[in-house]
């Protein structure tokens, strides 16, 4: 029992951090209408680490995050600029567009190299289960800078979530905070893409976010449950793939979607009795 608290501590502690902050912005991103930014965001993160992996810079060098940190700003700069631009073609299908090329010039740049597989590999599933408390004290430090910014700009965040499908013009204070919310989502996952991996960050941006809405009406309590959510359901992945031997990053999400089909039973029955929420 001490091996798996002294092995499974920095993990889980690094869990619960990404369930806050990635909880928050999935309400909005699902409110928004834009489910798979995320996932698109992600694989430009990860795009930036395979440049850098090309160039043979270190995994987790200023070099890396800078490179990272430029593919993101490209793109949260284009999918603003598209929707200000293009109103006619719908969000979704350029964040899959720009989701499906990213992740084909990834593996074309990786290709050349003998380790292109285990990259990827990595790239996909993350490493969770690895993360020292030296990771964890960066990714706290991350996340509350992050965490802060997001709170003094709440108002105009959750208004243009509020008017993101609404009839009226697309001003160009929206196409700011547009832009923000794109940059700010983009550096939360740059901070953790290494160590959570595409499929993870999507899952915990998504799930607890989802099943949240499901019970709740308010934003506070939807972003409590889904913390909660995010931070239960990821100990107990992680102790399932440590007492079975499991590959970790791909437990956690079967947990997450396990735990999601039983959260809509639930929702269903309670809207069935007439629960309130």
């Amino acid at each position: 029992m001490s091996d798996f608290i002294t092995f499974m501590a920095a993990p889980a502690v690094g869990c619960l951090v990404m369930s806050f902050i990635f909880t928050y912005f999935g309400i909005h991103v699902l409110k928004r209408g834009i489910v798979f930014i995320d996932l698109s965001m992600a694989q430009l993160a990860a795009l930036g680490t395979t440049v850098a992996f090309a160039l043979n810079l270190e995994e987790h060098s200023f070099g890396t995050i800078l490179v990272s940190i430029g593919f993101i700003f490209i793109g949260a700069t284009f999918f603003t600029l598209v929707r200000f631009m293009t109103p006619r073609i719908s969000q979704e299908a350029v964040i899959g567009i720009v989701y499906v090329v990213t992740a084909s010039l990834a593996v074309i740049i990786a290709d050349r190299s003998p380790r292109a597989a285990e990259h990827i590999q990595h790239t996909l599933n993350g490493s969770i289960l690895w993360i020292s408390w030296g990771g964890v004290l960066q990714l706290l430090t991350a996340f509350i800078i992050l965490g802060s910014f997001l709170w003094f700009t709440r108002k105009p965040f959750i208004k243009c979530t509020d008017e993101a499908n609404s009839l009226e013009p697309y001003t160009q204070k929206r196409e700011f905070w547009d832009f923000v919310f794109y940059l700010t989502l983009g550096l939360a996952i740059v901070a953790c893409i290494q160590t959570a991996g595409i499929f993870l960050i999507f899952t915990l941006l998504i799930i607890p976010a989802a099943c949240a809405i499901q019970l709740y009406d308010s934003l506070g309590k939807q972003l409590w449950a889904g913390t909660l959510m995010g931070v239960l359901v990821s100990w107990a992945g992680l102790g399932l793939s440590f007492i079975y031997d499991l590959p970790t990053g791909s437990t956690l999400v079967c947990a997450f979607g396990i735990t999601f089909m039983i959260i809509l039973s639930i929702s269903f029955l309670l809207r069935k009795r007439g629960g309130t929420r």
